[in-house]
C-alpha cells in the first residue's frame, strides 16, 4: 500500500507485484459479467458484435477501474472487460478482457503494449498499432486508418477485415467488425486482440477527454 502511495505521488509506473494485484480484483469485479456471457467461437459471430459498450467507475480501495460489456447487435453482452489507468497524463494503464473462451491482457506502457493471452504473453503492439509475436519477432498483424469511418485489420500481411471507427456517430447496433475472409483459429486470435484493444482504448480515451 505505501509503496502503490508513492508511486502515485511520484507519477512513476506499477510493478508487478501491483499489475497483478489488480489483475485479480479485475477477474472478481467482471466475475458477475463473465456468468451472462454468450458463447461464441465461429469466426462470423465476431460479426456480432456491436460498438455499444456498456460501463461504470468502480471504486477498490483507493483505486478506480472502469468495469464493462461489450454487446452484440442484440444487445447480448459478449465480452467482459475492465481498465485502469495509473500515472495521469500518461499511457500507464491496465486493459482486461473476457470472452467466453479467453481471457486477453494488454499492459499498456509508455512505448509499447504487452498482450497476454490467457495467462502468457504472446505479442507486443508498438506506437504504430502492429502486432509482433514475442517469440519469432515477426509481424503478426496491424490496424491501419482505412477511411474515416473504417479502420483496416492486418493479420499477416493480408487485410482481414475491418473494425468501425468507433469515434465517429453511430447507432447503437452498428456492427463493429466486418470480415473479408475466413479466418483460422490463429488468425481469428490475432483479429480479436487488435480488434478489442482499438475498439475498447478509442472509446476509453474519448470518455475520458471529455
Amino acid at each position: 500500500m505505501i509503496e502503490d502511495l508513492l508511486r502515485s505521488v511520484l507519477g512513476l509506473p506499477p510493478g508487478v507485484n501491483k499489475i497483478n494485484r489488480d489483475l485479480v480484483v479485475m477477474r472478481q469485479l467482471t466475475m458477475p459479467i463473465v456468468s451472462g456471457i454468450i458463447p461464441w467461437e465461429e469466426e462470423k459471430e465476431l460479426e456480432l458484435m456491436s460498438l455499444n459498450l456498456d460501463s461504470r467507475m468502480q471504486k477498490k480501495g483507493l483505486d478506480k477501474i472502469l468495469v464493462g460489456t461489450i454487446k452484440s447487435i442484440y444487445f447480448e453482452p459478449m465480452v467482459a472487460f475492465a481498465y485502469k489507468d495509473y500515472v495521469k497524463g500518461s499511457r500507464e494503464a491496465l486493459l482486461y478482457c473476457r470472452t467466453s473462451q479467453k481471457e486477453l491482457v494488454f499492459r499498456i506502457k509508455k512505448s509499447v503494449v504487452d498482450v497476454y493471452l490467457n495467462s502468457g504473453q504472446v505479442a507486443v503492439i508498438n506506437m504504430q498499432s502492429e502486432m509482433f509475436g514475442l517469440k519469432s519477432k515477426s509481424s503478426l498483424g496491424k490496424v491501419r486508418r482505412y477511411s474515416g469511418d473504417l479502420l483496416s485489420i492486418i493479420v499477416k500481411d493480408k487485410e482481414a477485415g475491418h473494425l468501425f471507427n468507433p469515434l465517429s456517430p453511430h447507432s447503437s447496433v452498428q456492427r463493429a467488425f466486418y470480415l473479408m475472409k475466413k479466418l483460422d483459429a490463429e488468425e481469428q486470435g490475432i483479429f480479436l486482440a487488435l480488434g478489442l484493444y482499438e475498439l475498447l482504448t478509442r472509446i476509453i480515451v474519448r470518455k475520458k477527454t471529455k
